[in-house]
């Protein structure tokens, strides 16, 4: 029952958006291009800052889209609310580079300004980033870079999920 609430009320939103669907698409047709384990990877941070625990900027404030976020009633006020986690601004390739946590709340969170964003940073194919991101070293959960647009530095460690 926990998959159908997480697809239902965090995946099928996003699709339900010509844009969001759009970008789904094309990270799609990205998998299946790639063969390299390092993209493969930098592809798997992509989707999981972004469809799994994205952020978004709105009106109203910070604002959650990401499923891994949407079904889980503790990370939800935990990464808008909470001063604990870094809130960075949407870089692709600063995301490819991030390493993440799978058993706790994550320690920083990218915030894309519309869903636009999203997609245009990687349409209509993102693979010549690939080239870009060769030999370049992968970043901590918790770093925060000089070239980073802030939106909230954390404050503290982060706690078990």
């Amino acid at each position: 029952e926990p998959d159908i609430f997480h697809d239902v009320f965090g995946h099928v939103p996003l699709h339900t958006l010509k844009v969001g669907a759009d970008f789904l698409q094309t990270y799609g047709k990205a998998a299946l291009l790639c063969d390299d384990e390092r993209h493969i990877k930098r592809l798997g941070r992509l989707f999981w800052f972004t469809v799994e625990f994205g952020l978004i900027e709105t009106p109203s404030g910070v604002r959650a889209y990401g499923a891994g976020i949407l079904s889980s009633g503790g990370e939800i006020s935990y990464s808008v609310d909470s001063p604990d986690p870094n809130r960075i601004g949407f870089d692709l390739l600063r995301i490819m580079r991030t390493r993440y946590k799978i058993d706790t709340y994550q320690e920083t969170y990218f915030v894309v300004r519309d869903f636009r964003q999203l997609f245009e940073a990687t349409a209509p194919d993102f693979t010549p980033y690939y080239e870009q991101l060769k030999g370049r070293e992968t970043h901590a959960p918790s770093a925060v870079l000089a070239g980073d647009r802030v939106l909230h530095r954390g404050l503290a460690p982060i706690r078990a999920a």
